[in-house]
């Protein structure tokens, strides 16, 4: 089994334990779960890694935790080499992208993809950063109705995702909030622009 889980929020998200049976499914017989926090380890509430925990529990699973924040992050890039399940969290996409890209673990996820069998389920920041571009997370940044919320993204010139899928995506979408403001993006782009509401996923298999 090949599979990407794309989704918005795990929160009042009444889809979620569908997507908990997609992310650790019954025939993979030996899981062995990671959960990536999008900011590191150290910059992440443990509420968050004891809510995971507590997902994988459901499934009579330990899940490990997986630190980006790490640079040229060698023991880390061991640890996702023997993991057949990635989780990669919502949060500051931008940082996500720069921690991936110090850490190395940006090209250790292309590796992660050519195993035999493997689940890679990435949720809000961590579902922009499987797509070609987070050209759409920079609009809703800049577009964000308090002001930017993201500064980091400043920090980056070149906004290329990991290209795990071939087509961009709009998280928590809205139909009120967001039609207009993608519309001439949409219709002008080259790749194919999928919407996920909060209440929605997303699964490839191949």
């Amino acid at each position: 089994m090949k599979r990407v889980v794309l989704f918005s929020t795990p929160d009042n998200n009444h889809n979620f334990q569908e997507i908990l049976n997609l992310i650790f499914p019954s025939n993979i017989k030996d899981k062995r779960p990671l959960f990536m926090p999008s900011l590191g380890i150290p910059n992440t509430p443990h509420k968050y890694l004891n809510d995971w925990k507590g997902y994988a529990n459901r499934h009579n699973l330990k899940i490990d935790f997986i630190d980006n924040s790490k640079i040229n992050a060698t023991s880390e890039i061991e640890k996702l080499m023997k993991a057949n399940i990635l989780v990669i969290s919502g949060g500051d996409p931008f940082q996500l992208l720069i921690n991936l890209r110090k850490s190395g673990l940006d090209k250790a996820i292309t590796q992660f993809i050519k195993k035999k069998e493997f689940v890679i389920a990435g949720y809000s920041a961590g579902a922009y950063i499987l797509t070609p571009s987070l050209n759409i997370a920079k609009i809703l940044n800049e577009n964000n109705p308090g002001g930017r919320k993201f500064k980091t993204q400043d920090n980056l010139k070149i906004l290329t995702g990991l290209g795990i899928v071939d087509f961009e995506i709009i998280a928590h979408y809205s139909e009120s909030q967001h039609s207009e403001l993608f519309k001439n993006y949409i219709n002008n782009n080259t790749r194919t622009v999928k919407t996920i509401a909060d209440d929605e996923f997303l699964v490839l298999d191949y």
